[in-house]
């Protein structure tokens, strides 16, 4: 199982980055909003901490399928995307632009189901098995730091706001755990079953290698009080 604890993390950006001229006095103490993007769509708060600074806490939720293939192995990948943002977003010179740092507290994870022809299992399965199963699952980090960049149309008064964030959120290499063979018996105890799925092990978090540096994008819709 992965690692479970409790982690609190925020990470202010100080890099001059030139935007629009925005309105420079925060005005509005309160932001309720909805987002969609590539964590799924999600609700947030946020508030004014400082001068040009703003505080986000949030939520996301996703999940989505996968398909691949390894060693005549056809797999499907059920990924659920679950995660907590505490973010700190500041605005260079009360501009509409924003850099953004902190961290999400992560419980990504994707479970994997593999499915192969008798004639593809190893020898110390097929004398037993007509099909069979190649389940695991996949953990990342809970602690995934985040920077990114965005856009907001309103930095300093009450009312609507629409906002688009990028960036990039650090989870850390795939983590692949409990990878078994699923069968009328009991096969994963044989040696070269073991090196079967030592070696399908490794293939997997190649196929899901891409997942360490996850793009965050998202529209944002929010109303400051």
């Amino acid at each position: 199982m992965k690692k479970k604890y409790a982690v609190a993390a925020v990470a202010m950006a100080s890099v001059i980055f030139v935007g629009f001229p925005q309105q420079s006095k925060a005005g509005e103490t309160l932001g309720v909003g909805v987002h969609l993007g590539t964590l799924g769509p999600g609700a947030e708060i946020s508030f004014s901490v400082l001068e040009n600074t703003r505080f986000r806490v949030g939520l996301n939720y996703l999940d989505f399928s996968l398909d691949g293939e390894s060693n005549d192995v056809d797999y499907d990948f059920d990924t659920k995307l679950r995660s907590f943002s505490l973010l700190l977003d500041y605005h260079p010179f009360s501009s509409a632009f924003f850099l953004s740092g902190g961290a999400y507290i992560n419980n990504n994870e994707v479970g994997v189901v593999g499915t192969f022809d008798a004639g593809e299992v190893p020898g110390s399965l097929s004398p037993y098995l007509e099909t069979a199963k190649v389940l695991a699952d996949v953990g990342f980090n809970t602690f995934a730091p985040y920077f990114g960049i965005g856009w907001r149309s309103n930095n300093g008064t009450t009312g609507w706001d629409i906002a688009c964030n990028f960036g990039v959120m650090f989870q850390g290499a795939p983590d692949v755990k409990n990878m078994r063979v699923e069968g009328p018996i009991d096969v994963n105890g044989i040696s070269d079953v073991q090196d079967y799925l030592a070696n399908e092990e490794k293939e997997i978090e190649d196929d899901l290698s891409w997942f360490e540096y996850y793009p965050v994008a998202s529209v944002q819709f929010v109303y400051h009080f």
